[in-house]
């Protein structure tokens, strides 16, 4: 993501009382589990290959993990960290030989009721054998879930500062990260996290880092890094992430959900079937980021509600992803996609409310061709936002039944706003504006090299039903610009 963003440094309030009444509740019953998470019923018959173990919060009584009423003991960071880390990536016990674990693949870890902690991924590296005994990776095939996010948390313990590690990402010296779930391999796709609360626990790690003299921290959720996709993130909580170091340099933006692949020569088609559902994110700690990123990969992204991030949603190199349905609350970007190149992408039935500097960002540096924007609704109640603003090169987009509203105090503010963000970015033309209601109060700019006359407008109107004089009716060739195919919706 290129746009220069400041700190955000708002802290947004969570009902920390009632979160922990919730994990203090009477223990969930294993039927109860099943129930809600069928992979963890303990009768049902897995799919073939498949080993499932269960862990639970057992104060010292460790089991076999074959049952819920026989669980592992997950009741420190070091055991929790251990038992997946041994089925990731192997573990030996040289006093006891058949205790010894091998490397597992299209492994079930069902997490009973309570708080997990963990150190996360913390000094592993991908496709590298761990080497210190922290932390844990997940490998391919795995499926990781709770027994329900108002019931499982894993939180975040520790961070890795950078002069630790051998700080292979070059990060600033007073710097320190952590994730919490991510990928051993560039082959371990096919991976499912559901039913669980994400705590990155941005408050107290940041307390801890300053004694230690750590001033920027980025703590994130999941990172699912593969070459082969069919990744399902679903039913999941993610809260107090921070995105810190970014401030000090945006190249170093958090992604505290990041579906993608770095394959050289790779399509996001072949990073495919991945799906990002009814996950709820909130009270971030700050500092540039996109909540939910997807990159190199195809896929969909439902049902989702971002609260208080700087972006809500984006990604670059995307194919066909769909983002549908879905809340950006009090960010600053709803949407961010900015760079590479991206080729019918769909946003369609989002609502964007109250952004603080834009609703949906395209184009800059790249190719941005075939996007369907369709059927959103921004809501406006700040002076100088923009709703809609294309940045140059975006092409032969469908901008179609979008709600763009003005609320009391939006003075100033714009509509849809087409420039060429840097030197030598090509204009915004041959795009389609139809049908869309836009508020009076409202302004509609395009700057050159993005000229009007170099795209067709077609029905659009104000709250009113009033035609825009700004939008007024143009045919500039055709209004039938072709409407990407939507990816194949995965079924589950």
């Amino acid at each position: 993501m290129n746009l220069p963003l400041q700190e955000f440094g708002k802290d947004i309030a969570l009902p920390l009382l009632f979160f922990a009444a919730m994990l203090l509740a009477t223990p969930m019953s294993a039927a109860t589990q099943a129930a809600s998470v069928p992979d963890c019923n303990p009768s049902k018959k897995l799919d073939r290959g498949f080993s499932r173990i269960f862990i639970a919060l057992r104060n010292g009584r460790d089991g076999s993990g074959r049952s819920p009423e026989d669980a592992l003991d997950g009741n420190t960071v070091e055991k929790f960290d251990r038992i997946l880390r041994c089925y990731a990536e192997g573990c030996k016990d040289a006093n006891t030989p058949r205790k010894s674990i091998s490397r597992l693949g299209n492994l079930v870890v069902c997490l009973g009721p309570g708080t997990f902690q963990t150190k996360g991924a913390y000094d592993a590296l991908i496709d590298v054998p761990h080497k210190s005994e922290n932390g844990f990776t997940i490998g391919k095939g795995w499926r990781i879930h709770g027994s329900g996010r108002d019931k499982t948390a894993v939180q975040l313990a520790a961070y890795l500062p950078a002069r630790d590690g051998g700080n292979p990402q070059h990060l600033p010296e007073a710097s320190a990260t952590g994730v919490v779930f991510s990928t051993n391999s560039d082959d371990a796709s096919d991976v499912e996290i559901s039913d669980l609360t994400i705590d990155d626990n941005y408050p107290a790690l940041k307390a801890q880092a300053a004694k230690n003299g750590i001033n920027a921290l980025t703590l994130e959720a999941i990172h699912l890094r593969s070459d082969r996709g069919h990744n399902w993130i679903h039913d999941v909580n993610v809260i107090h992430a921070a995105g810190q170091i970014g401030a000090i340099n945006i190249k170093y933006e958090a992604f505290p959900i990041f579906v993608y692949s770095v394959k050289a020569g790779s399509k996001p088609q072949d990073n495919s079937g991945n799906v990002i559902e009814r996950v709820s994110m909130s009270a971030y700690g700050g500092g540039p980021c996109t909540a939910i990123a997807v990159a190199n990969a195809v896929g969909e992204v439902r049902n989702n509600r971002v609260d208080g991030y700087a972006i809500g949603y984006g990604g670059w190199v995307m194919g066909q992803v769909r983002f549908h349905d879905n809340m950006a609350v009090n960010t600053e970007y709803g949407f961010n996609i900015d760079s590479l190149a991206n080729d019918g992408v769909v946003i369609e039935k989002n609502q964007i409310i109250h952004p603080t500097k834009y609703g949906i960002v395209i184009g800059g540096p790249g190719t941005y061709s075939n996007f369907l924007i369709q059927n959103n609704t921004i809501q406006i109640d700040r002076p100088g936002v923009i709703g809609v603003l294309f940045r140059g090169n975006v092409t032969n987009a469908t901008v179609s039944g979008n709600r763009i509203l003005a609320e009391d105090f939006a003075l100033l503010a714009t509509a849809i706003r087409n420039y060429s963000g840097e030197p030598g970015d090509g204009p915004n033309r041959n795009n389609s504006y139809q049908g869309n209601t836009i508020s009076s109060r409202l302004r509609i700019v395009f700057k050159k090299p993005s000229r009007k006359e170099d795209n067709c407008f077609a029905g659009n109107h104000d709250e009113n039903g009033h035609p825009l004089r700004d939008l007024a009716d143009y045919q500039a060739g055709s209004c039938s610009t072709a409407t990407p195919a939507s990816s194949a919706p995965r079924q589950h």
